[in-house]
């Protein structure tokens, strides 16, 4: 056979389409190649192998392909359920190898196969359909009722099937709702697994135990305490605690969603006998409320300045304490320096330089230096009275005294008597006991048999008069 070329390559076969086209020598007036015009056949089959009989196996274009050799060829195939007809399970039949079946027709006859297997036909039935239907117990979730929801299949889910039977697998679980939480954790979920029954049933499953809560919310209140000083000397108010001094602070509410919460207000003053070198500021001071729930969970407050104690005053005052104040300047003992702050009146004495350390004053009357005077101190050094005169020092005389004016000039001066201001009855301011003149003789008239005074129960002198 003469070789037919194109160019150095050797042309084997050629097509008109899909139709092979027989080759000729021109040169020789022979035929190309001895198989030329030769035809074959490739012959589809079915390996069938799906149980039952109402069905319908088609293949497409036809059961075979005749032609040429390398002559394309295609099969499809396709089952169909005759009328009133179902495959069992719902598996429709397994085809293979997949579809379309191709190739090309080779040089002598052959046969390609496809196989159908894994399926049943049956009867569609009829009648009563079997239903399953879901009984799910959610008895031990505890809690409130509005705080969760079942998810997945319900309680009374159904799932229907023919006449026969029907197969079920029902899966349900619990979901929180907002504002809702489990007290530790969620329920265990129920699934009932994939079963067959044949008649009606319920088909019962229970979700796990849990407990479920409303949330608990917190809600902070955060300090920060930046005042510099003696923490003497401010006084910071915050969460309802005055003088608070520490560094920092934490206060906290709980509660459910909607609930209400408050904190008050945060307040910052200079406290007597300080003064702020550096201006006192707060920030997020004021009165805070809210419900739960909702808005911020975290406050911050924050104190800012700085305090220093002022310079005190003082006073130098005797030591010995009197029962009176007069007799407290006759013998007043050495004198020492007192501190205090503001006025006298009402301040308290300590022996510290800075007003506020020390021993404080201890309780009586004394004499203040240089003034004629006496203050009274109370307990805890806190001065009662800042100033009492004193009177003069004492003179031991005898006077006659009585109930009145007459008596008093008649009497003898027999009777000695402590007298203040002047040994004459017209200029004394006072009539005494004892030589402090704190003692005073009482409420009498007193006489020198020339003139006469009265005196109150205090010992000082109301009233004068000539015998």
């Amino acid at each position: 056979m003469a070789a037919f070329k194109l160019g150095a390559n050797d042309i084997t076969a050629v097509y008109l389409g899909s139709q092979g086209i027989c080759i000729v020598n021109d040169g020789a007036d022979n035929v190309f190649d001895d198989g030329c015009g030769a035809q074959f056949t490739v012959t589809h089959t079915i390996s069938d192998g799906i149980n039952g009989s109402q069905y319908t196996v088609s293949t497409v274009p036809s059961s075979s392909k005749t032609g040429s050799t390398g002559d394309p060829y295609s099969f499809t195939t396709t089952v169909t359920l005759n009328s009133n007809y179902r495959w069992q399970g719902g598996t429709a039949p397994t085809i293979s190898p997949s579809q379309p079946i191709t190739g090309v027709v080779g040089s002598a006859n052959s046969t390609v196969t496809t196989t159908l297997s894994n399926a049943t036909v049956e009867l569609i039935p009829t009648g009563p359909n079997i239903v399953a239907t879901l009984s799910l117990d959610t008895s031990a979730i505890s809690g409130p009722a509005a705080g969760w929801y079942v998810t997945g299949d319900p309680n009374g889910a159904t799932e229907v099937g023919d006449t026969s039977s029907v197969t079920y697998n029902f899966s349900s679980g619990a979901a929180l709702n907002t504002d809702y939480e489990w007290v530790v954790s969620a329920p265990a979920g129920a699934n009932s697994g994939t079963n067959t029954i044949y008649s009606d049933a319920p088909i019962s499953t229970a979700l796990g135990a849990a407990t479920v809560r409303l949330i608990q919310y917190t809600v902070t209140q955060n300090l920060t305490n930046n005042v510099q000083g003696p923490p003497a000397g401010y006084n910071l108010t915050w969460n309802g605690n005055s003088n608070y001094t520490t560094s920092t602070g934490t206060a906290t509410e709980s509660g459910t969603a909607g609930v209400s919460y408050s904190f008050p207000a945060t307040t910052l003053t200079t406290n007597a006998n300080y003064t702020a070198s550096s201006a006192l500021t707060l920030s997020g001071e004021g009165a805070i409320s809210g419900t739960f729930g909702t808005g911020s969970t975290t406050y911050q407050v924050t104190a800012e300045g700085t305090v220093a104690l002022n310079a005190p005053n003082s006073i130098s005052i005797g030591s010995n304490a009197g029962t009176c104040a007069n007799g407290a300047c006759s013998n007043p003992g050495s004198f020492q320096t007192w501190y205090y702050f503001g006025s006298l009146a009402g301040a308290t004495l300590r022996s510290g330089n800075d007003g506020t350390s020390g021993s404080y004053k201890a309780s009586g009357t004394y004499s203040k230096s240089g003034s004629g005077s006496a203050i009274v101190i109370g307990g805890g050094g806190v001065v009662s009275t800042a100033s009492t005169s004193c009177y003069s020092s004492t003179t031991y005389i005898a006077l006659g005294n009585g109930g009145n004016s007459v008596t008093a000039c008649n009497d003898t001066l027999n009777d000695y008597f402590y007298v203040t201001g002047s040994t004459s009855p017209q200029a004394m301011n006072g009539v005494w006991n004892t030589s402090d003149g704190c003692a005073p003789a009482g409420a009498d008239y007193y006489s020198d048999g020339t003139y006469w005074n009265q005196t109150n129960s205090s010992g000082l002198v109301i009233n004068i008069g000539t015998c």
